[in-house]
């Protein structure tokens, strides 16, 4: 019974052979066809005497019919291997036979592949799925941005060809003028880039190193000098003189340690913002700044301004 079976199998194999070799198969007869030649090969382990029956029943070539046209297959190279797994040792038949299978399974890799192409939503999602994957994440179409952006380029690149003078080569010259204000930019952006870094961090701090603590003279005296550079109209040398009479009255009335390293900025915040001397001596310390240090002209207006906040800080 067994042999009537792979008579009968071989019978039927033959046949769609011969009815193939006439008209071709289609895919799906095709890949029945490979399951057939599998599971004979498959067989093979326990029967190897039967290479011979198998390869008698296989064509030497057969014609699929692919959506892209008639393909011929060959199976020279499968014959060929049967034939060198029967005369083979038994103790390599196993590595020949593995071979031998992996040949078919790519025969039906390919046969899947060409069904995949008869089917286009098939391959829609086949594509999709490539497409999602994390190595295409950042692949992406032009932005509506860069859209807008060609459609006004290209428009220039018309206008300009129309020009007498400009002709067929406008649009070298619009690229020409492109790379160059690119250039430009760029330039800018080195300069601005070096100047800002080397400019310092931070203005120096503004220090006058007076020889001796300023309450070491009382604030009158200051004052007092003051007032006589103010009648002979040195009016930033008077604001100058009275700006320290104030530093001398809060320094006397114990407002901070005598120091006469500390800057204008450093008395400041040694009054506290919320003493009632803070208002007045940020006013002082704003007008002397700008007209000693600053080299602001100064008016007897801002003389008689700098007497009235040395008056709100007590001075009187």
């Amino acid at each position: 019974m067994a042999n009537l079976a792979l008579i009968l199998i071989a019978v039927s194999m033959l046949t769609s052979s011969a009815v193939a070799g006439e008209s071709g198969l289609s895919v799906t007869e095709y890949r029945h066809q490979l399951a057939e030649l599998t599971a004979r090969v498959d067989s093979l382990g326990d029967h190897p005497q039967d290479a011979g029956q198998t390869i008698a029943v296989i064509p030497d070539n057969v014609e699929v019919k692919t959506p892209s046209g008639p393909v011929k297959v060959s199976y020279r190279d499968l014959k060929d291997d049967l034939a060198e797994f029967l005369r083979a040792d038994p103790s390599k038949r196993t590595a020949l036979l593995g071979q031998i299978k992996d040949y078919l399974r790519a025969l039906g890799e390919e046969a899947d592949a060409y069904e995949r192409a008869a089917n286009p939503e098939a391959a829609r999602r086949q594509l999709a799925v490539i497409l999602a994957r994390r190595e295409f994440h950042h692949g992406r179409g032009p932005t509506a941005g860069q859209i807008v952006l060609g459609k006004i380029l290209a428009w220039l690149s018309r206008v300009l060809g129309r020009l007498p003078f400009f002709g067929k080569s406008a649009l070298d010259l619009f690229q020409i003028l492109v790379y160059l204000l690119i250039g430009a930019a760029l330039i800018l952006l080195a300069i601005w880039t070096f100047r800002r870094f080397r400019r310092p961090s931070e203005e120096p701090t503004l220090r006058e190193i007076i020889p001796f603590a300023p309450s070491a003279r009382g604030w009158r005296v200051w004052l007092a000098e003051a007032r006589s550079l103010a009648d002979r109209q040195d009016w930033r040398s008077a604001i100058h003189l009275a700006y320290w009479s104030g530093i001398s009255f809060l320094e006397e009335s114990g407002a901070w340690r005598p120091d006469r390293a500390r800057t204008p900025r450093e008395y400041l915040r040694l009054v506290g913002a919320r003493t009632a001397s803070h208002a007045p001596l940020a006013s002082l310390t704003r007008k002397f700044e700008v007209v000693w240090y600053g080299h602001q002209d100064a008016r007897e207006s801002d003389f008689q301004e700098t007497l009235g906040q040395l008056e709100r800080l007590g001075c009187r």
